[in-house]
């Protein structure tokens, strides 16, 4: 699969960050910003179409793509996203994980081109990234043919991200990381714990 006409990023980056007290997407770690650090590690793994929700980047790395249903959470952003693209699959990330390991995306990657359960009930279906009892609903692959559901279920209400997915269908990819390497951070004493290791 020619990973860079099959898989989009779809950044995550305009939720409201209400704990932190500022954008997040701008937070610096390393003289760059946790956007720029998230889409450089997407690009590493050959994913060259990049769009960004709900933040507005500066700089020429990718689209910004504003909710077309406002104050519905990871899922409005999902939708509106998901609705410019025109790859099959897009991998899903959050902007608050500026240190989430590369290998676990490379490991992702190659699970859900080689040994994903594929098509269920004649449809694709998400891979989440699983590590001990944790799923994440906002790291993973998802197919981009799901966003009409995904706009039906918004026109219900705000819902959790996991309530469609339970309709849709998932499987996980499990992949084990120290804790430390996944914490997200959406307040100021995360983000300075996190500017002390560096």
């Amino acid at each position: 699969m020619d990973t860079g006409k099959s898989y989009s990023l779809l950044l995550l980056a305009g939720g409201k960050s209400r704990r932190m007290g500022t954008d997040k997407a701008s937070l610096l770690y390393g003289g760059k910003t946790f956007a720029e650090l998230i889409i450089e590690k997407a690009e590493r793994i050959g994913i060259s179409r990049i769009f960004i929700s709900g933040f507005d980047f500066e700089g020429n790395k990718g689209k910004v793509v504003w909710d077309q249903f406002p104050d519905r959470g990871p899922l409005g952003g999902i939708h509106a996203c998901m609705k410019e693209m025109d790859t099959p699959f897009c991998l899903i990330l959050p902007v608050d994980v500026p240190e989430l390991p590369v290998n676990i995306l490379e490991g992702l990657m190659d699970y859900h081109e080689n040994h994903r359960s594929g098509l269920t009930a004649k449809r694709e279906i998400p891979l989440l990234w699983q590590h001990g009892d944790r799923r994440e609903p906002l790291i993973g692959i998802y197919p981009v043919i799901m966003v009409k559901k995904i706009e039906e279920m918004i026109k219900e209400s705000a819902l959790p991200v996991f309530r469609v997915l339970d309709r849709w269908g998932y499987e996980c990819y499990f992949q084990d990381v120290s804790e430390e390497s996944i914490i997200n951070v959406n307040t100021p004493e995360l983000y300075e714990k996190l500017l002390k290791k560096k």
